[in-house]
């Protein structure tokens, strides 16, 4: 018996022969599925019905601060700490080892890492273009499972989840508005700016919906309670100690971790605040000039000036 195997002919098909306007409609349609599709399976987080964990009596600083900001946020609260107990000084715009430093034998592993690192005075923007923010990552790994156990940060397991949706809806998207353009061209139809522009947005917006956001839901709203339980230490924090009416010892990393650096302005460490403030501008003006400013997305794109004009009716087909 004769076995004949048809293939469908690439330049001859339904999709292929589809008139140009109705395959945007089409490609539209497949698009708007797709990115729903990605958006779901990605953003759905079970975690935001379950109950918020309790407060510990003595919450970890550290712990708080990685929550809150992961690596950066830690290495911004040791060296302030490091600072508060006389390990290290802010002289002439950098940090440096303090003369009068006590017996480093005090800290602890991950404080005595970013005490070392300063074994020569840095500017604070240097450090996070350092290597230092990947040592202090291994001693955040506690951290970091401690958080995923209690469902307060995303798993890897959900990153690794989106990145194969990510990989499946730009296959999907790609796939198809590139086969329906090399059509076009193939036919002789130049008026392909539509199509193309369609594709690269959505190829854009998948990229973007397919990044699970660090924090749960349970997450932010365990933060956000920190935040409201501890509120009263924004106003304590600018009270000198001998001025404490309990008569306590007043952690101030606690403070520094639930709200970040900014807490500080208006207290005599408002120096330490503005001096990372104004070094996290030129941290994130540095990682942008080093990425580079010509993307496909720039000024300088196919999709600029008349690279998209034209209608959509060349999108081949009758």
């Amino acid at each position: 018996m004769l076995l004949i195997v048809t293939f469908p002919n690439p330049l001859s098909n339904p999709i292929a022969n589809m008139y140009g306007p109705h395959f945007l409609v089409f490609y539209g349609f497949i698009i708007t599925v797709t990115i729903f599709a990605a958006y779901w399976s990605v953003q759905r987080d079970t975690t935001a019905k379950l109950p918020l964990p309790l407060i510990p009596t003595h919450p970890d600083p550290y712990k708080i601060a990685y929550l809150r900001g992961g690596e950066d946020e830690v290495i911004r609260l040791v060296i302030f700490n490091l600072l508060q107990d006389g390990y290290l000084q802010i002289e002439r715009g950098m940090i440096e080892r303090s003369p009068t430093q006590p017996n480093s034998d005090n800290l602890s592993t991950i404080e005595r890492e970013v005490f070392n690192y300063f074994s020569v005075p840095q500017s604070a923007s240097q450090i996070f273009l350092s290597s230092l923010p990947a040592q202090i990552s291994s001693y955040c790994t506690v951290y970091e499972q401690a958080l995923i156990n209690e469902q307060l940060l995303s798993p890897t397991t959900i990153i690794e989840t989106a990145r194969q949706i990510n990989k499946l809806g730009s296959l999907i998207i790609l796939g198809l508005g590139g086969y329906k353009l090399g059509i076009a061209l193939f036919k002789g139809y130049t008026n392909v700016g539509f199509l193309f522009m369609m594709g690269i947005i959505s190829f854009f917006i998948i990229q973007f919906i397919c990044h699970p956001p660090r924090l749960t839901q349970l997450g932010k709203a365990y933060l956000k309670q920190l935040q409201q339980s501890f509120t009263q230490l924004k106003s304590k924090i600018s009270q000198p100690v001998s001025n404490d009416p309990d008569g306590t010892e007043f952690n101030i990393l606690l403070p520094v971790a639930i709200f970040g650096t900014g807490v500080l302005y208006g207290t005599e460490y408002a120096k330490f605040a503005k001096y990372f403030t104004s070094s996290s501008a030129q941290y994130t003006s540095t990682s942008i000039d080093s990425s580079g400013g010509g993307s496909s997305c720039g000024g300088g794109s196919s999709c600029g000036g008349g690279g998209c004009g034209g209608g959509c009716g060349g999108c081949g087909g009758g």
